[in-house]
């Protein structure tokens, strides 16, 4: 292997070392550490042929700043798509939570291995749901392959912070929140009408204790719904990740101009 040919060879596991840092499933904190290297590593070793036919030619830098440059910017271009992916996940964890505070659920939290912080039943329940789903779409091989296609729109070492990158970032976050509101409407709408007619039972019966016939009430309209609108969660969760494609090319090409 020439020089040019182990800088690329480099390169590109450095890149999909980014997207192995951040992935859905590939970065879930129960694979240790050496696995995830390996998996990089493998990885690189099948794109590489491809990578090389596609790739500008590059350089050798020629000091060790400018190295050090090349390097942060290939890392950057996985980081960017493996967090892409993960925007999804987390939207459906956040729908969990907000039907977990309707249903009474809040108070009982979880610890999530992958992120290492509390989270709700529902919400994680909804994580597992998602990434079933996405592993039943071949989510992760469609990541690895957006990562072998980001090098014709983000050339190797000219990756870029841009103002439409920031932009499209933000627009991320503003349709994840929009994805969870989707996902939570069904069960957190039932919840409210359960809430209202409780209201209006206690107005109605001052003696019975609503508090008591509430709380159970709620649990079970409130899972009854989870069941009955779990095809449409699924439906839908497949229809974002369908979705993804387009977002992560769209951040691609804003990181290459």
């Amino acid at each position: 292997m020439t020089t040019t040919g182990f800088l690329i060879f480099l390169l590109v596991l450095v890149r999909m070392t980014g997207l192995f840092f951040l992935a859905p499933v590939f970065a879930h904190a129960s694979i240790p550490a050496q696995v995830k290297a390996w998996f990089a590593f493998a990885a690189t070793l099948v794109v590489y042929p491809i990578v090389s036919q596609i790739a500008v030619p590059v350089s050798v830098p020629g000091d060790v700043w400018e190295f050090a440059l090349v390097i942060a910017r290939e890392l950057l271009v996985g980081l960017v798509v493996g967090y892409a992916a993960l925007l999804v996940f987390a939207a459906a964890q956040y729908a969990g939570e907000l039907i977990d505070t309707q249903i009474g659920f809040g108070m009982a939290n979880l610890v999530d291995p992958s992120y290492g912080a509390q989270v709700t039943v529902i919400g994680q329940i909804h994580f597992l749901v998602a990434t079933m789903v996405y592993l039943a779409v071949n989510g992760h091989h469609f990541l690895v392959g957006a990562l072998v296609r980001s090098y014709n729109m983000v050339p190797m070492g000219q990756a870029a912070l841009t103002p439409d990158l920031f932009r499209l970032i933000v627009m991320r976050f503003s349709e994840l929140f929009k994805i969870a509101v989707r996902m939570a409407l069904p069960a957190v709408a039932c919840l409210l009408i359960t809430e209202m007619a409780l209201g209006v039972l206690a107005r109605a019966v001052p003696q019975m204790n609503v508090l008591m016939v509430g709380f159970p009430l709620k649990i079970g309209v409130g899972l009854a719904i989870l069941v009955l609108a779990a095809p449409g969660f699924v439906s839908y969760v497949h229809t974002v990740v369908g979705r993804l494609q387009e977002a992560i090319v769209m951040i691609l090409g804003a990181m290459g101009r």
